[in-house]
């Protein structure tokens, strides 16, 4: 929901540390989608759900305990993710398993192969592994045409995420409320030329962002951010056909205080944006009405309560 340059905060004390704090384009994240065995759907969430209870006072390093990991969340999909997909599997009706993963960089290490590293989650060696049908698809930027149009995140999220939540990991299961909004969604945009247009834009704003002076400028825009009380927003594009379809990850603080902060806003660019996506989307109201609702079940959401 939020725009990648809205106005510029920094907190000095972000520099005395180690580790980058947050900020817009800092951290890389992906998706992977595993289809699940027919007939096994309950089976991966009983599963989930009694490792979750068993390991609550865990975080996402107990759930994914793979190098370079600050989020983690488990959505189950009954067919809404993808709305198409490489391969054609996504969408198709078909349930999978869907990992959410923040990590500080997907060109390195066990993350240049994200099927293989999702593996690393203690879930397969606890019976996941036969209840799934192959590795599944990853969603990147760079893989199968995926473009990453932006990855946001708030500086100031592992206090705010502490003060209101508390413990680290989050393991909803059936009929209990997570508390806090975490979505995933696929939005397609109109096909032809909008879509076209879109990708141009996107791929000259990233090719912008290869410059230092531009990408340490962006870092720093995070006032909508914190506005609406957003944690963690990433946006990808993925072609299917002759359009676009935009999946979004939303972890927020508030649903209510995020919409109510967009609609409020007079920023140009905001409101830029607003006018766009009305005019790109072929159903804005998916994501401009709120409550934003997610195409997926929350299974598990977990973070490293020490992440940036």
């Amino acid at each position: 929901m939020s725009d990648a340059a809205t106005g510029a905060t920094h907190d000095p004390a972000d520099a005395a540390t180690d580790r980058p704090r947050g900020g817009i384009d800092v951290f890389d994240s992906l998706l992977v989608r595993q289809p699940v065995r027919p007939g096994e759907t309950g089976a991966v969430r009983d599963l989930i759900a009694e490792w979750a209870r068993e390991h609550s006072d865990g975080d996402a390093r107990t759930l994914l305990p793979v190098a370079g990991v600050n989020l983690v969340t488990l959505f189950l999909d009954r067919g809404g993710f993808g709305v198409g997909g490489p391969g054609g599997d996504a969408g198709s009706g078909e349930d999978a398993l869907v990992w959410y993963v923040e990590v500080a960089d997907d060109d390195d290490g066990p993350w240049t192969d994200p099927g293989a590293a999702v593996r690393g989650s203690p879930l397969f060696a606890a019976g996941l592994e036969g209840l799934l049908e192959d590795s599944g698809t990853v969603y990147a930027d760079g893989r199968d045409g995926c473009r990453l149009v932006t990855h946001a995140t708030n500086p100031h999220r592992s206090e705010r995420y502490v003060e209101a939540v508390g413990p680290p990991l989050v393991a909803p299961v059936a009929g209990e409320e997570l508390p806090v909004p975490v979505v995933v969604v696929s939005v397609p945009l109109r096909p032809g030329l909008r879509s076209r247009v879109v990708a141009r834009l996107v791929d000259v704003g990233n090719w912008l962002k290869r410059f230092g002076r531009v990408h340490a400028w962006l870092r720093d825009q995070t006032d909508t951010l914190e506005a609406e009380a957003m944690y963690t927003e990433s946006l990808l594009l993925e072609p299917v056909g002759n359009r676009l379809v935009l999946h979004y990850y939303m972890e927020a603080e508030d649903m209510d205080r995020l919409y109510e902060a967009y609609e409020a806003s007079d920023n140009w660019e905001v409101r830029f944006s607003d006018w766009a996506m009305r005019r790109v989307f072929e159903d804005p109201g998916e994501v401009l009405t709120p409550p934003l609702e997610s195409d997926c079940e929350v299974l598990v959401h977990a973070v490293d309560p020490d992440r940036p």
